[in-house]
C-alpha cells in the first residue's frame, strides 16, 4: 500500500518486527517479511553473530533523515492492511477491503454513509501455532448456524451489530442483510478452533499452504498473537570486514549498487540468471561472474557460512555468544576498540569503610566500566499462540534470503562479576537448593522454557535468579543515580553453567537506538567511589517491599509460575529492559527468608547494625 507510517528504525525489530500488528490512528496493519524489504536497506556488520546464526549478514531499514522533514518517498517498513474486514461505526456495515480500494494518503471510508466515515478494523482474527494469521471468514460464520439458508457469497452484505440491551460478546453479532442470517461472537469464541487458512496476511491466496493445525479466534491485540524471537550480541572484536567473506567488500558494494542487482535476486532459481550476471559484469569493470554468483548465493540463502556450528548442535546461540562476551569482559587489561572500550576499575569502598563495605567487597570480585558498547539486535522470526521453536516462522517466510533484519545500538555500561567461591558456598545450602529446585520444576513445565533456554543454559543454577534479581534492583537504583530512565537501561545476566567453570556476573548498560552514543553518566557511576554506596542502597531497598509480607511470603507467581518474591513494587522492570521477560526473579535469594539464607544477607544485617548503633549514639547524646 502507499500510506506512510512512522516507525523508528529500532522498532522494526521489537515491537513492530516481521509479522507484528501495527496500529496507528485507528487503522491496523501488519509488517511484511523481509522478502519485500527495499533493496536500499543498509548492511549491519556483526560477523560473530552471523557466524553463529549461519546467515550471511544483517540489514536494517533506512532510518528517517529527520523526524519532521524526512523524504516523503523514503523506503520504510513494508506493511499491508490487516484485518482486511472493516466496519463502519455509524451504519455498522462491513466491507472486505482490497488493495485496489486504497487511496494514497487517506484512510478507508464507508461507501454507504452520506458523510465520510472512517472504517474501523474488525476486532478478531484467527491464528494457528504454525504462525499463520488471517481474517475470520465472517460470511461463513454468519451462515454457520445449523438450518440457516445460505445465500450467495458474492453478495457479502454483512453488518457488525451491537445489541444495546446486552453486554459483553453476547451483544456483538455478524448479520447478513441479504438473507437475515446472524450469529453472535460469543459462540465463535466458545467454538474454540476452526480450519487454518495456511497463509500470512502479506501473501496472496495462491501462496497459501496446507496447514493441519486448527486456528483459534483471538482479539487482534491479544498477547499470544505475536512472540518475536530475537537475539543480540555485543561487538567485542576489533575492526572486521563485512559478512560477505567470499567477496571483496568494495566489489560487493559495487554489485549491490548496480540497477540490475535487485532483478537478479528475484531471478534466483529461474535459470535466467546468466544474462543478468553478464550485464552487471559489463557495467562494472573488474567484477567477475564468480564474484556476482558468490554474492548471490550469500544473500539469497545459498551455501552456509563457513565456520558455523556443526549441524545438529544443541547449544542455544545466545549461550554460545555469552561465553565470548564473558571472557572479553573479564580480560585483565583494558580494551580500546572502536565499538568496545572497557577498563577494569578498582572497587573502592567509601571513605568511611564499615563492616558492611568489607563484606560487600568480598562478594564483588571485579568491576569493569564499559565506556562504549555496540550491540546488534537481530530478529530471527516470530511465533503465534505460544513461543515454541517448532512453530517459529522465519523473518523471510519464503526461505530465500540468507540474511536477517537487525539494528545496531551504541551505549555504555557497568559490569560486575562476583566471587565464585562465595556463590558456590551459598549455592550449597539446602534451603537454597530446595527453593530453586521448585523454580526449576516450574520452568521445565512452562511454555516459556524454549524461550529462556538461552538465558538459563543447560540447567538452572541458583545463581541465575539471584543475579537476575540483583540486576533488576541495580537498574532501579542506577536510574536514580545516573539520571537515565528505567526503560532506557538493559541487562545481560551471565550465570550459565560451563564445563570448566560457571559464569557469575551482570552487565547493566544503556544502548539507545537512533543515536551515536550516550552521555557517560552510567560509566561514571561504575568508576566513582560511590558504587559501593549505590550497591548498599539497592540492597537496603530490596530488603523491604511495600507489598510485604505478601510479596516475600507468596509462593509461585507470574506467567507459568516463574517468579517467587518479585512484584511491580520491588523487582519487576519494563519488558524492554529484561532479557528474560520478567521471569526467574526471587528477592528472597538476595535478602534471605525462612529457611533460605540470602547471599547478601550478611551485608544487610551489618548495615542495619551500624545504623542502629549510630541511632543509639545520637539518642545517648
Amino acid at each position: 500500500m502507499t500510506r506512510k507510517l512512522r516507525v523508528r528504525q529500532s522498532q522494526t525489530i521489537v515491537p513492530f518486527g516481521v509479522g507484528a500488528i501495527i496500529e496507528a490512528r485507528g487503522e491496523s496493519f501488519v509488517s511484511a517479511d523481509i522478502s519485500r524489504w527495499p533493496t536500499t536497506s543498509p548492511w549491519v556488520d556483526s560477523p560473530r553473530l552471523a557466524e553463529r546464526l549461519r546467515v550471511t549478514g544483517f540489514r536494517a531499514l533506512p532510518p528517517a533523515a529527520n523526524d519532521f522533514f524526512d523524504t516523503p518517498d523514503a523506503d520504510g517498513v513494508p506493511c499491508v492492511r490487516f484485518p482486511a474486514w472493516l466496519f463502519c461505526g455509524s451504519c455498522r456495515r462491513m466491507k472486505q477491503w482490497a488493495v485496489a480500494d486504497e487511496q494514497p494518503g487517506s484512510a478507508p471510508l464507508c461507501p454507504a454513509c452520506p458523510t465520510p466515515q472512517v472504517l474501523a478494523p474488525m476486532r478478531f482474527v484467527q491464528i494457528c501455532s504454525e504462525g499463520h494469521m488471517d481474517d475470520v471468514d465472517w460470511w461463513w460464520w454468519a451462515h454457520s448456524r445449523p438450518g440457516t439458508p445460505v445465500c450467495e457469497r458474492s453478495q457479502r452484505r454483512l453488518s457488525f451489530l451491537v445489541d444495546r440491551s446486552s453486554i459483553g460478546l453476547e451483544a456483538l453479532s455478524v448479520h447478513c442483510r441479504a438473507c437475515d442470517a446472524s450469529r453472535d461472537l460469543l459462540a465463535l469464541l466458545d467454538r474454540g478452533r476452526i480450519r487454518c487458512a495456511g497463509r500470512h496476511p502479506w501473501q496472496d491466496l495462491g501462496q497459501k499452504v496446507p496447514c493441519a493445525e486448527q486456528a483459534r479466534i483471538v482479539q487482534r491485540n491479544a498477547g499470544n498473537v505475536y512472540y518475536p524471537v530475537t537475539i543480540s550480541a555485543l561487538d567485542i572484536s576489533g575492526p572486521e570486514g563485512p559478512g560477505t567473506d567470499q567477496v571483496d567488500p568494495q566489489t560487493a558494494s559495487r554489485i549491490r549498487e548496480d540497477p540490475m542487482w535487485p532483478g537478479l535476486c528475484r531471478l534466483q532459481g529461474t535459470g535466467r540468471e546468466a544474462a543478468a550476471i553478464g550485464m552487471i559484469c559489463d557495467a562494472n569493470e573488474g567484477v567477475t561472474p564468480e564474484d556476482v554468483a558468490a554474492l548471490l548465493r550469500l544473500e539469497t540463502g545459498g551455501d552456509p557460512v563457513p565456520g558455523g556450528p556443526a549441524p545438529g548442535a544443541t547449544a542455544s546461540p545466545a549461550t554460545d555468544l555469552s561465553w565470548d562476551e564473558w571472557s572479553a569482559l573479564n580480560a585483565d587489561a583494558a580494551v580500546n576498540h572502536r565499538n568496545f572500550t572497557v577498563r577494569p576499575v578498582p572497587f573502592v569502598p567509601s571513605a568511611r569503610t564499615s563492616e558492611a563495605d568489607r563484606i560487600l567487597r568480598g562478594c564483588v570480585e571485579r568491576v569493569v566500566v564499559a565506556d562504549r558498547l555496540r550491540e546488534v539486535r537481530a530478529l530471527r522470526g516470530f511465533c503465534r499462540v505460544q513461543p515454541s521453536p517448532k512453530g517459529m516462522v522465519g523473518a523471510d517466510a519464503t526461505g530465500r534470503r540468507g540474511w536477517l533484519p537487525a539494528v545496531e545500538v551504541f551505549g555504555e555500561g557497568v559490569f560486575l562479576s562476583f566471587s565464585e567461591q562465595e556463590i558456590t558456598r551459598w549455592e550449597s545450602h539446602t534451603g537454597v537448593r530446595e527453593r530453586v529446585g521448585d523454580l526449576e520444576r516450574d520452568l521445565d513445565a512452562a511454555f516459556q522454557k524454549d524461550r529462556l533456554i538461552g538465558t538459563v543454559g543447560d540447567r538452572l543454577l541458583p545463581r541465575l535468579p539471584l543475579l537476575h534479581t540483583f540486576a533488576h534492583l541495580l537498574i532501579r537504583q542506577l536510574s536514580f543515580e545516573s539520571g537515565y530512565g528505567i526503560s532506557s537501561l538493559r541487562e545481560r545476566v551471565y550465570a550459565r553453567p560451563g564445563e570448566h567453570g560457571h559464569q557469575a556476573g551482570v552487565l547493566v548498560y544503556t544502548a539507545a537506538g537512533d543515536a551515536e552514543g550516550t552521555l557517560g553518566g552510567l560509566a561514571h557511576q561504575g568508576s566513582s567511589d560511590r558504587l559501593a554506596e549505590t550497591l548498599l542502597r539497592l540492597l537496603e531497598s530490596g530488603a523491604w517491599c511495600s507489598a510485604d509480607p505478601l510479596c516475600a511470603e507468596h509462593g509461585a507467581r507470574g506467567f507459568a509460575n516463574l517468579n517467587r518474591a518479585a512484584c511491580h513494587a520491588c523487582a519487576l522492570l519494563p519488558e524492554t529492559s529484561c532479557e528474560a521477560g520478567n521471569a526467574l526473579l526471587d528477592r528472597v535469594l538476595l535478602v534471605g527468608g525462612p529457611q533460605v539464607p540470602g547471599f547478601f544477607e550478611p551485608v544487610i544485617e551489618s548495615a542495619r547494625g551500624q545504623a542502629a548503633r549510630i541511632t543509639r549514639g545520637k539518642e545517648a547524646t
